[in-house]
């Protein structure tokens, strides 16, 4: 982009090292994907997150005096599962004390449609002294960043990008086009933009509740969820939808709490099977030693444990039952607890009677079968698999397997 765009102080495609505001859920993949080709730093108060990125070497600072020297900044915002207006209330606050004359800043944690210009804007305007639109400039860009498979599949889709004037559309373009090969959608505006990943997100949360409550039926009657979604995606145009009861809640994100289908106690539903399942096998429930093995996503985009593994890990140990939890991607970090339950690494995990594989990471899909032998008691035991990843046809013949 060349020339004065936007009004007094312009935009110019002059200072592109890019502030990461906040080591949330998507910021390591942000970071590593924009590195490729701009400076980049990661901004978090918080200095105990530094470990993941120096891990990656990206660069962290918990000094928000460092913000001035970059000339865009991607707020990214906490966690979803508790993320609050309040809190990205206080980022601009942060951010707005310390840019300076010319930022770019860019939101893209989901909120309210109107939420970045009637919130954020006014408090960039009030703690910066700048006017907005003319000495700064800001727009809003939905989340899209993934890890691991997903990754190349969400690079392929369109960037939605949408800045608060045309000048600002077109700079924001230009600046994620390098790094992002699915090509550019220009939202209309940043409303529509926020609406638009609403909508996005409501999609796959209802899907996902209609998926839940189809595996709990279809068990309830024995019958495996796996094997009637396969069945069904012979029909040409069925969307093959998978349950997840492990995933994160619904976010009560301000002024949307009556928007959701709120996906509480999925992992307390799942403990409550696999208690019924071990009862009616006669195993007695009290002091009976459980594995759980996966806390952190799948997909990589954050070592913060899912709210569905930490419920179904109290539920069981409310029943009494002796709980070690490990995780195959917290290992690498030496980590010792997450969320409150204490990790267990794999190789001093005991024998128990039965396994969960609640986040099913690739290093638990390619051990096979034999993992899982090692893990049981004796070689047998009971085996739930909360994704259905396991191959059936190779199970142990001392191992009972249970799918959704």
């Amino acid at each position: 982009m060349d020339g004065e765009k936007g009004g007094e102080g312009g935009l110019m495609m002059e200072n592109l090292k890019i502030a990461i505001v906040g080591a949330g859920e998507t910021s390591l993949l942000a970071a590593a994907t924009f590195g490729t080709v701009y400076p980049v730093i990661v901004f978090d108060p918080d200095r105990s997150k530094r470990a993941r990125f120096d891990e990656k070497g990206i660069a962290f600072t918990d000094q928000a005096s460092e913000l001035a020297d970059a000339g865009i900044l991607l707020i990214t915002g906490s966690k979803r599962p508790v993320y609050t207006l309040d809190g990205l209330s206080e980022l601009c606050r942060i951010v707005g004390s310390h840019m300076k004359k010319g930022s770019v800043l860019i939101f893209e944690a989901p909120v309210y449609p109107g939420t970045t210009e009637e919130t954020c804007i006014p408090l960039l305007e009030q703690h910066s002294g700048l006017a907005a639109g003319k000495e700064f400039f800001v727009g809003f860009v939905p989340a899209r960043w993934q890890g691991g498979e997903a990754q190349g599949k969400v690079a392929k889709m369109r960037k939605v990008i949408a800045g608060q004037s045309g000048p600002v559309t077109d700079y924001l373009a230009d600046l994620f086009a390098p790094v992002h090969d699915g090509g550019i959608y220009k939202a209309k505006s940043i409303r529509v933009a926020e609406a638009a990943q609403l909508l996005e997100i409501a999609q796959k949360e209802v899907n996902i509740a209609l998926m839940n409550e189809v595996a709990l039926t279809l068990n309830q009657q024995g019958i495996d969820t796996h094997d009637v979604l396969e069945t069904a995606n012979t029909r040409r145009g069925f969307i093959k939808l998978e349950p997840d009861l492990l995933g994160d809640h619904a976010v009560p994100w301000h002024g949307m709490d009556q928007f959701w289908c709120k996906g509480e106690q999925k992992g307390r539903q799942v403990a409550q099977r696999v208690i019924k399942k071990l009862i009616q096998n006669e195993v007695i429930i009290h002091e009976a030693r459980i594995t759980v093995l996966g806390v952190t996503r799948e997909d990589g985009t954050s070592e913060a444990p899912e709210a569905g593994v930490i419920e179904l890990v109290s539920e069981l140990q409310e029943y009494g039952m002796d709980v070690q939890v490990a995780d195959a991607r917290l290992e690498m970090w030496q980590a010792e607890c997450a969320g409150g339950v204490l990790l267990t690494k794999q190789e001093e995990l005991l024998p128990a009677v039965s396994v969960i594989l609640a986040v099913p990471h690739e290093a638990y899909r390619k051990a096979g079968w034999k993992l899982y032998e090692r893990l049981l008691d004796g070689k047998s035991g009971y085996v739930f698999d909360v994704k259905s990843i396991l191959e059936r046809n190779e199970k142990p013949e001392k191992v009972t397997l249970w799918r959704m």
